[in-house]
């Protein structure tokens, strides 16, 4: 029950996603008005003021057109002048003929300038006040000076206290409404705010970490691959020293190149426009085979076999580039943190509308710590089981780049037993793929 009158509200009032704040509290004021005029017309009828309740009519038919007219055609500024204009002029007949400053119709002046104070720009606050003091200052001034303009309607002294009364608590509801909403607008945005800006200076603070350990951690590299360059021009060495000096420069140049290829794909997904996703249908064991061509000679240097279990006819609907660059990185991430001697896995799996990937390794798996803030840009430099270096870009780009090919990425990691990395896409072709004697199985050392 609860549950469906806030609904309803939200229906007549607005979301705020879509609905300016002003335009929440003219048309929360309006709702009210709209269900509470009918019941000040009977508060009139039984204290006999025919004419106010005339008034009250007007007032009420005018109310629901601007609420109409702003809610449903998104016409404001338009509504409230008119609907304070004719407010102006209702409450200037509703002096005169309900009984003027012994009435309740300062009361409702004043809930008029709350409304439109709460309503109008900041700029426009001296106008609205001096417009609303103009006016009832003129209306005492009139009365004071000719008191037989305005007639007295109370018959008795009972009704006086009951038109003001009622007046009073229906005001009290208004102006109530009103602070609400400015109140709960203004913490929310304060709480948006500080989000926010929690959020920026910790983006802030990483980068400017990730900056300072890619300063030094690029410059050890590259110092590396000049002295070994130096060793093999400056000195005569022996066919076994050379392949040594050799093999090792490969592999100093390929971590180097693994880690500038992550922070340039990361660095165009954080410009403005970021990265384009071109979806194309993908045959995922031609991927997966050509991915392996650029790591297998990693691979081979640690003496760690590759074994390929991936059903050939498997399609999927993937971005080509970034499809390879995640795999890549799964794949170097597996190498990287494999023992020499080690063994990688890769295969497929099905299950209804969706196609898995997975990576596994038997690695020295991921610690419980750092489980939680794998995806995240912690900014620190990893080291593999051969003192690779790594700074986390490579898996933050495969879950953004999952992500934005409509897929999800999702690891299971023991210490000392290895880490397995899954890839999921939606695919409505999938349950036509699922016979496993389909499967081709190589093994690469």
């Amino acid at each position: 029950m609860i549950k469906s009158i806030r609904q309803l509200h939200a229906k007549l009032i607005g979301s705020n996603a879509c609905t300016t704040l002003q335009a929440r509290i003219f048309h929360e004021i309006s709702v009210i008005a709209m269900i509470g005029l009918p019941l000040a017309l009977l508060v009139n009828i039984i204290i006999k003021v025919p004419l106010v309740n005339a008034a009250l009519s007007v007032a009420w038919i005018v109310i629901v057109a601007m609420y109409i007219n702003s809610r449903y055609f998104g016409r404001l500024r338009l509504s409230f002048i008119l609907f304070s204009a004719g407010t102006a002029v209702l409450l200037v007949f509703n002096y005169f003929i309900n009984s003027g400053i012994h009435g309740p119709t300062l009361i409702l002046f004043l809930l008029s300038l709350v409304f439109t104070l709460s309503v109008m720009p900041t700029r426009q606050y001296i106008f609205w006040i001096l417009i609303n003091v103009t006016f009832v200052g003129g209306l005492l001034l009139i009365e004071y000076y000719n008191s037989d303009y305005v007639k007295i309607t109370y018959a008795k002294r009972s009704d006086l206290f009951l038109d003001t009364a009622t007046t009073y608590f229906s005001v009290v509801v208004c102006i109530g409404a009103v602070l609400s909403y400015l109140i709960s607008s203004y913490q929310r945005e304060k709480n948006n705010a500080l989000t926010a800006s929690l959020a920026l200076k910790e983006a802030n603070d990483s980068k400017t970490r990730l900056l300072s350990i890619l300063s030094h951690d690029l410059r050890s590299p590259l110092n590396s691959i000049a002295s070994f360059l130096e060793i093999l021009h400056e000195y005569g060495l022996s066919t076994e020293e050379r392949r040594f000096l050799e093999k090792s420069l490969l592999n100093e140049t390929k971590n180097t190149q693994v880690m500038l290829h992550n922070l340039l794909n990361w660095t165009k997904s954080q410009m403005d426009g970021g990265t384009t996703v071109n979806m194309v249908r993908l045959n995922l064991s031609e991927v997966v085979s050509t991915c392996l061509l650029v790591q297998q000679a990693s691979a081979d240097i640690k003496a760690i076999a590759i074994s390929v279990n991936i059903d050939p006819s498997t399609e999927l609907n993937a971005d080509l580039d970034m499809l390879k660059l995640v795999i890549r990185n799964l794949i170097n991430n597996a190498i990287k943190f494999t023992p020499t001697g080690g063994e990688i896995q890769i295969y497929n799996s099905y299950v209804p509308g969706h196609i898995r990937l997975h990576i596994a390794d038997n690695g020295v798996g991921i610690p419980p710590e750092r489980q939680q803030e794998l995806f995240k840009l912690n900014a620190a430099s990893t080291y593999g089981t051969s003192n690779e270096k790594g700074i986390g870009l490579g898996l933050i780009l495969c879950k953004e780049y999952t992500e934005m090919q409509k897929g999800r990425i999702s690891f299971n990691s023991a210490p000392g037993n290895g880490t397995t990395f899954t890839l999921e896409f939606s695919d409505a072709h999938a349950d036509l793929c699922t016979s496993p004697n389909k499967a081709l199985s190589t093994t690469d050392s």
